[in-house]
């Protein structure tokens, strides 16, 4: 491995956190479509990252954000399926509104 390789590598991983973090942001804001943006380019990194042997310099500081990301990743999961069933529940009452709308309208004519 060339001197400096693992440094880079942690740097990268550094980045990586960085980006969890922001999608998380975004989540907690509910703003979904910048999330699901940084989600992507945050994949095609980690497959790019991950795609051959990574060796780091410091492997506990590694494993923190490793686990760090992780943790972020759970949390967004969990935010997206509440987030997901409030707003099946929204489309429901609209679809419903729609129905009885709809409805009125046959019974009126």
């Amino acid at each position: 491995m060339p001197p400096g390789q693992a440094k880079k590598n942690e740097s990268k991983l550094e980045q990586l956190l960085a980006k969890s973090r922001c999608i998380y942001e975004f989540a907690v804001d509910g703003e979904w479509e910048k999330a699901v943006a940084l989600e992507s380019e945050r994949k095609s990194l980690m497959d790019l990252y991950f795609s051959s042997q990574v060796v780091f310099e410091d492997t506990q500081a590694a494993t923190r954000y490793i686990q760090e990301i992780i943790a972020l990743d759970k949390k967004v999961i969990i935010m997206g399926k509440d987030a997901q069933k409030t707003l099946g529940g929204s489309l429901g009452d609209l679809q419903r509104g729609r129905q009885a709308a709809q409805a009125y309208q046959r019974v009126g004519s």
